[in-house]
């Protein structure tokens, strides 16, 4: 049974320079690391060309473009195409923004959206996830806590996805399903082979207030701004709290995912580097990561 390996998405220097993202990278390389989920910041900074060579002489490769940020729109799968095709990747990541649910928890909106609001925002991502399975391209939606956390007609909203939706596809974040009181190895039963990609991210007891301001966006836009202050889980280095990594690993190990993505939203003492080394160390400790 082939290991997986080793991923991410964060712990970069967003704003900075393509040389300064490229000396990390080269540090994340010699860890171990094979693949960067933000591949659409190698198209939008400097010549195309030349970032995804240098990529590969790392020994990496991209693992995804993303979706458009906001409502599902399939005028925009042409441009998404074009990325998927230039960066040679087979996945368009939705990062859960464009769902209202997920504004909910984030204290962006103050209407809690109605069910037929959120099943008819489901029903943009179903479309677009039909659109692109014909290109070659998997949609795949990253949870939150909210979408465990948000019940309609006593389902979570989560499992209401599931069930209402066949093309769409999952990128779980294990992290946030544990925040959200779901056990993630039994998530990733749940979704079987609608299980696209996995996302370690990890957290000890407690919450960290969080106060009002803007989260940048990969490419040094503003995504949106908090308008209360609210609570975040006391997020940690991957492999440094409560997440059982060696199950979810070994149960990826079984599904046959290709790789184990690390994750954190904000650092707690590790600089990025240092706990971008903890996670892989964590991980190929188990033995399910090469």
């Amino acid at each position: 049974m082939k290991k997986l390996k080793a991923g991410f998405i964060g712990f970069m220097p967003f704003g900075a320079s393509m040389d300064e993202t490229f000396k990390v990278l080269e540090k994340y390389a010699a860890i171990g690391y094979k693949g960067v989920e933000m591949g659409d910041m190698f198209l939008r900074n400097g010549d195309p060309d030349e970032n995804l060579a240098r990529l590969k002489d790392l020994g990496m490769e991209p693992l995804c473009t993303s979706l458009p940020m906001g409502k599902p729109d399939l005028s925009a799968v042409p441009e998404i195409v074009e990325r998927a095709r230039k960066l040679g990747v087979h996945r368009a990541a939705c990062m859960g923004s464009t769902m209202r649910i997920h504004e909910i928890g984030m204290r962006v909106l103050e209407h809690f959206p109605t069910y037929d609001e959120s099943m008819e925002e489901l029903e943009g991502l179903e479309n677009m996830a039909k659109a692109l399975k014909k290109e070659g391209i998997d949609v795949t939606f990253h949870n939150h806590e909210t979408e465990f956390l948000t019940f309609y007609n006593g389902e979570a909203w989560f499992d209401l996805m599931v069930k209402n939706s066949e093309d769409l596809k999952f990128e779980l974040d294990t992290g946030w399903a544990m925040y959200g009181h779901r056990d993630p190895v039994k998530v990733m039963d749940l979704l079987g082979d609608r299980l696209a990609a996995l996302h370690l991210k990890d957290y000890m007891e407690g919450n960290v207030p969080r106060k009002s301001r803007a989260l940048p966006g990969m490419d040094g836009t503003k995504l949106y701004q908090f308008n209360t202050p609210h609570n975040f889980p006391n997020l940690c280095a991957p492999g440094a709290g409560k997440l059982p990594v060696y199950d979810i690993l070994e149960k990826a190990q079984q599904m046959g995912l290709d790789y184990a993505i690390i994750e954190q939203d904000f650092q707690k003492i590790l600089s990025q580097e240092e706990a971008v080394l903890l996670a892989y160390l964590v991980m190929k400790e188990t033995g399910f990561v090469e």
